[in-house]
């Protein structure tokens, strides 16, 4: 009978009124969660193809087509935290879940104690592990930071730029280069003393003395010597003389280094293993090292290649999704590359709570790449993406669905209503 029908269609637009409503509900619970994505209710009308002709025509209500996960983009905010990672554009972070995979937007991860790097409920952000000059060195793996630390290396070369005075006096003090040769012999022969740090095998930094002494027109002497006491089988306070006799330094007439001899110094640390230092002094003929003015002596620029061991100071993220370490030595190292996964159909994947997802037949199967190429978005460090969800526009679907759920209840009034008055005519 067609009132009894006009009940049933009445019952099914309460029953989808309600399950929108819940849908919008779980949107604004929603609006403050990172990474979420909201969700809407799409309907389907519902016919009975059996009946045919005109009645096949009448429509038996509707019911729910489907529940779809809107994967528009949410805002960006800055937070300054490291390991707070955004996504900028499409694709989602790759987390381990027991020996299968779950996909993520919410980029709120943390160190745990063993140095995994997680989500906040502990699954392990992936990536791939990198060398020290960024290529690849294995597969997709658990991204953790346990034991990093910066190995100490030895100085090899040294870099000096600056002016050796040459209108400066020719000192009548002769330099004493023999093994009993003193600190206060060299200070009061030299010109120019100077002090480089350097540093031996195992990290340890020593002092390196230079002492440059002018003996003619544009003709210097370069001695490099350390404290003896820092050397194997040395005695404290005495001088050790590390290039031998010393070198030579010629300047041209206009001021540029002519040549340069005597710059390499071999000397092994207490403890350390032998090392040889050279000085990079400039180019011959050139004026992008020592110099030769009227001016004050000085130094303005000094390099070595040297450092001692470091521990890890802090970690960054840059747009490609590669996660740098910074040592407190100064030094910097890649460790992984952050794994993104895209998918052929994002709206197809299931979310499974926490604010993630896994894939299905009609999501498609994840190609996992790296952030910025294979159609996956760039990675904002130091930042979080937020929910994607409208809260102006969940109020006004809000007073629709309370609208469409009111007029169902009325359908259903009135088929009682006239349900009623039949009855009423055998009376």
């Amino acid at each position: 009978m067609a009132l009894f029908g006009a009940l049933s269609t009445g019952r099914s637009g309460i029953t989808n009124s309600g399950a929108a409503l819940s849908v919008i509900g779980n949107n604004i619970s929603n609006v403050g969660t990172v990474g979420f994505k909201g969700s809407r209710t799409e309907f389907a009308d519902l016919v009975s193809a059996e009946a045919g002709g005109e009645i096949g025509k009448i429509g038996l209500g509707a019911r729910i087509g489907a529940v779809r996960t809107l994967f528009t983009q949410g805002a960006i905010e800055a937070t300054g935290r490291s390991l707070d990672l955004g996504i900028q554009g499409a694709g989602f972070f790759v987390l381990r879940d027991g020996q299968g995979q779950v996909y993520t937007r919410a980029g709120n991860f943390q160190q745990q104690a063993d140095g995994t790097v997680t989500n906040l409920i502990g699954n392990a952000l992936q990536g791939t592990p990198l060398n020290q000059d960024g290529t690849i060195a294995g597969p997709v793996q658990d991204i953790t930071v346990s034991g990093i630390n910066s190995q100490a290396s030895p100085t090899t070369s040294v870099t000096l730029k600056g002016n050796l005075q040459a209108d400066a006096a020719v000192n009548p003090t002769a330099f004493d280069t023999s093994a009993t040769a003193s600190f206060q012999n060299a200070f009061a022969a030299s010109d120019f003393p100077y002090s480089v740090r350097v540093f031996d095998s195992l990290g340890a930094a020593h002092d390196v003395q230079l002492f440059f002494k002018k003996t003619g027109d544009n003709t210097w002497e370069f001695h490099m010597a350390v404290d003896a006491g820092e050397t194997t089988g040395g005695t404290a306070g005495q001088m050790k003389l590390i290039n031998g006799a010393g070198g030579t330094i010629q300047f041209n007439p206009d001021g540029s280094l002519q040549s340069a001899t005597g710059l390499t110094g071999t000397v092994q640390f207490a403890g350390a293993a032998s090392q040889t230092i050279t000085f990079d002094l400039g180019t011959a003929g050139g004026r992008d090292g020592l110099t030769q003015f009227a001016g004050a002596n000085g130094i303005n620029f000094v390099s070595q290649d040297g450092f001692g061991a470091g521990g890890l100071a802090s970690l960054n993220v840059d747009a490609n999704g590669i996660l740098t370490a910074t040592f407190d030595n100064g030094q910097t190292r890649p460790l992984y590359r952050v794994a993104m996964a895209h998918f052929p159909s994002p709206e197809g994947l299931a979310p499974g709570g926490n604010q993630l997802f896994r894939e299905t037949v009609a999501s498609g199967r994840a190609a996992v790449g790296v952030a910025g190429s294979q159609g996956n978005g760039t990675i904002v460090s130091s930042a979080l993406e937020q929910s994607n969800v409208a809260i102006a526009q969940e109020f006004i679907d809000l007073i629709s669905t309370q609208r469409s759920f009111q007029a169902a209840a009325k359908v259903i009034t009135a088929s009682d209503t006239l349900l009623g008055d039949l009855i009423n005519i055998i009376r």
